[in-house]
C-alpha cells in the first residue's frame, strides 16, 4: 500500500466561512447587503460550480471591487488532502481536511461496472 501524507493547511487562521457553504438565496442576501444586484449570485455560482475556478480573480465578469469583497469575506478553498493511501487493487483511501478544520475520510473503490 502506498501512502501519501501532506502538511495540514492553516485555514482556521482566516476564520472566514467557505463560499461553498452558501446557498443561492444566502448569496443573494449577502450581495444585497453589499449593494450588489442579486443576479450576481448566479454568476458567482456559475464560476464556482460549472467553471470550477479556484480563485476570485478568474471571475472576469465581476468587478474588481466585488471580487475583493468576496475574497475578504469568504474562503474559496475546497478540500485539503491530508492522507492518500492506494492499495494494490486500485482502492484509494483519502483523509481530507475541511475549511473549518474538521476531517473526513472517504474511499474510492474501482469495479468493472464503475467506481464506488
Amino acid at each position: 500500500m502506498e501512502t501519501t501524507v501532506r502538511k495540514q493547511k492553516k485555514n482556521l487562521e482566516t476564520k472566514k466561512p467557505s463560499i461553498y457553504s452558501l446557498q443561492l438565496h444566502e448569496m443573494q442576501d449577502w450581495l444585497k447587503e453589499q449593494g450588489e444586484p442579486k443576479f450576481r449570485a448566479g454568476q458567482i455560482f456559475d464560476w464556482l460550480y460549472k467553471k470550477r475556478v479556484k480563485n476570485y480573480e478568474d471571475m472576469s465578469n465581476l468587478s474588481k471591487g466585488l471580487r475583493d469583497k468576496l475574497s475578504n469575506s469568504f474562503d474559496i478553498t475546497t478540500l485539503n488532502t491530508l492522507v492518500k493511501q492506494t492499495s494494490s487493487d486500485g482502492t484509494i483511501k483519502f483523509l481530507f481536511q475541511l475549511y473549518d478544520g474538521y476531517s473526513i475520510e472517504t474511499v474510492l473503490m474501482r469495479h468493472e461496472y464503475g467506481n464506488s
